[in-house]
């Protein structure tokens, strides 16, 4: 009973608000839809235009950094920030920032969580204790124990973002979310050169938080459209 409530609060305990109405906007220029699988990541994406922009990838990344940092456990904020911005300033590999973030905070639990946490990851995968540290375009999973879906809608002059989650252990998938959409991220683009461009983003928007609460609305919402202004990031 005891070990089943542990897993119950690290299941749900990163949700601190979430009010989105569970239906799908009609007007959305980027979705995301990620579902977990033992050993991998799929993400299907559509967007609105038929070439997939370079500056609305990252700003969509900007988004979903914000919105992270605005519902995610109150530990990982610190973390989190911290993570990010030392790794794009030192160039961290892409597709070792999953698994480095995910070290981070689970060193962050105490004995009895990461116990549970390797426990409740066997009980996904049977094979491994460790949560899916890369993604998929093509390939489904064998099975999928949570899924999120995140959008990036026009609203007025600037942009919006939804988020819909799904029942799981989002107290380990968020994070390693960050880290695997990163990776995306930069696969996908096309232009080289907007790599930089995406690590100046992220590292303006870690920095402003140390004048800007981001739990607050200028923390989620205005803050990261001054980024975009600022790097004109032509959506």
């Amino acid at each position: 009973m005891v070990l089943f409530r542990l897993i119950f609060a690290i299941l749900f305990a990163p949700i601190r608000w979430l009010t989105n109405p569970i239906t799908r906007p009609k007007n959305s220029l980027l979705e995301w839809h990620l579902s977990y699988g033992p050993f991998f990541v799929k993400i299907q994406t559509n967007h609105k235009e038929k070439f997939l922009n370079d500056d609305l990838l990252i700003a969509s990344y900007i988004m979903f950094l914000a919105r992270y940092l605005y519902i995610c456990d109150d530990q990982q904020v610190h973390i989190a920030r911290g993570f990010m911005l030392d790794s794009v300033r030192r160039s961290q590999k892409p597709n070792e920032i999953a698994a480095k973030l995910y070290e981070a905070v689970f060193k962050t639990l105490n004995p009895v969580e990461q116990n549970a946490t390797i426990k409740l990851l066997k009980i996904y995968s049977r094979f491994t204790s460790l949560p899916p540290l890369t993604y998929s375009e093509d390939k489904e999973p064998s099975h999928s124990y949570a899924k999120y879906s995140f959008y990036v809608i026009k609203s007025g002059r600037g942009l919006t973002s939804i988020f819909h989650m799904s029942a799981g252990p989002d107290k380990i998938l968020l994070p390693l979310t960050v880290g695997i959409l990163y990776e995306y991220v930069v696969d996908k683009i096309q232009n080289r050169e907007k790599k930089d461009k995406l690590d100046r983003s992220i590292i303006d928007l870690m920095e402003g938080y140390n004048s800007v609460d981001c739990r607050s609305r200028e923390g989620f919402s205005m803050l990261p459209a001054e980024i975009v202004k600022k790097h004109n990031l032509e959506i």
